[in-house]
């Protein structure tokens, strides 16, 4: 190991080849762009992760809402599970073959798309529901008191 990467790897900070850090305004505008991109319909995507992250923040989104929704409606069981499931899956796939216009082939195929998030949206979309359901709809004496 020479001298010069023992150094840089120490303190990245004054190393020449460490990415320069993002200024709070430099940032704001990097994800306003990211944003605007997100909502232009066939907008160009220069990378594949970027697309992938529009589909991966997309589907959080809709999780929250659904489990909002699911959740407020008194949905129990597999039928809210379902229900997200369809859902979720329905509107990345108008999302990223209408909206986007994207190739689904570039990225592995549409199932992989579809993927894309999934668990973590499922996680999101559990928490909302549980809490929502639990705030509207739960019996009066299982609630805790003070």
């Amino acid at each position: 190991m020479s001298s010069s990467s023992a150094t840089s790897g120490m303190n990245s900070s004054t190393s020449p080849r460490s990415p320069t850090r993002l200024t709070a305004t430099s940032s704001e505008h990097v994800s306003m762009a990211f944003i605007k991109r997100c909502l232009t319909p066939k907008a160009t995507w220069t990378h594949k992760e970027e697309f992938l992250d529009a589909v991966y923040w997309l589907r959080q989104v809709v999780s929250i809402i659904i489990g909002i929704i699911v959740g407020i409606l008194s949905v129990k069981g597999f039928l809210g599970i379902i229900t997200f499931g369809i859902i979720s899956s329905l509107i990345v796939f108008i999302y990223a073959t209408n909206f986007q216009n994207v190739d689904p082939e570039e990225y592995g195929g549409i199932v992989e798309i579809i993927k894309e998030g999934f668990m973590t949206a499922f996680a999101t979309f559990l928490v909302s529901w549980i809490v929502l359901y639990s705030a509207f709809h739960a019996p009066e004496s299982s609630l805790p008191t003070i």
